[in-house]
């Protein structure tokens, strides 16, 4: 059964020992606990994605491009729109699992309306984390992680401690770890290439 934001934030209220109030719908719940939990749910959840690549929250999608009619030749070939749902930029995906990365860059565009991506690959494909909101697809681990950094992000106004605060980092610090290597074992790498010489053969 799929853990609800209700309970994500009722796990980090248990954390700093806030429990005569608890949480039954993130959304419409009224009073001091609910609003603060309303402030800081959303950004906390999209800081502990992108401090990993998650296979739960990882998507591919073929770039738009926004080149101008003429680039410099001395600068990027190509020029992207920035994933509008993207929380962390990940990789331009390879042509081959072996293949070198990709060289990229992330800038404003000339405007400064949005980020945009300059790489020297056509028709260029992202791999990135995106931000992703269904609780049903959270691992187990990332919800102990985002219900402890949560609970560091609720201590200083729901419990006026500080130290509390520092002392839920912490174990958010271990928490986010072993989770993080939790997921980096879903999937297997393949060899990385050492030389030129091995990147030419393959």
């Amino acid at each position: 059964m799929a853990v609800s934001k209700a309970q994500i934030c009722n796990m980090a209220l248990a954390h700093i020992k806030q429990t005569l109030t608890t949480i039954a719908n993130l959304d419409s719940d009224t009073g001091n606990t609910a609003v603060n939990c309303r402030i800081h749910y959303d950004t906390a959840r999209q800081f502990v994605l992108a401090g990993h690549d998650w296979n739960f929250a990882t998507k591919r999608k073929t770039l738009a491009d926004i080149s101008p009619a003429t680039m410099s030749p001395v600068t990027w070939g190509y020029r992207y729109a920035y994933p509008s749902d993207c929380i962390k930029f990940q990789e331009i995906e390879r042509l081959t699992k072996t293949s070198v990365p990709v060289k990229y860059k992330i800038e404003a565009k000339d405007d400064g309306s949005a980020l945009s991506i300059l790489t020297d690959m056509e028709d260029a494909r992202a791999v990135y984390t995106f931000d992703l909101d269904n609780t049903s697809m959270f691992s187990p681990g990332f919800i102990s992680a985002l219900s402890w950094y949560l609970a560091s992000e609720l201590a200083p106004a729901l419990s006026g401690s500080e130290t509390l605060q520092q002392a839920c980092l912490a174990v958010y610090s271990g928490v986010a770890s072993r989770a993080s290597s939790q997921d980096s074992q879903q999937q297997e790498h393949p060899d990385e290439l050492d030389s030129p010489w091995d990147r030419a053969r393959a």
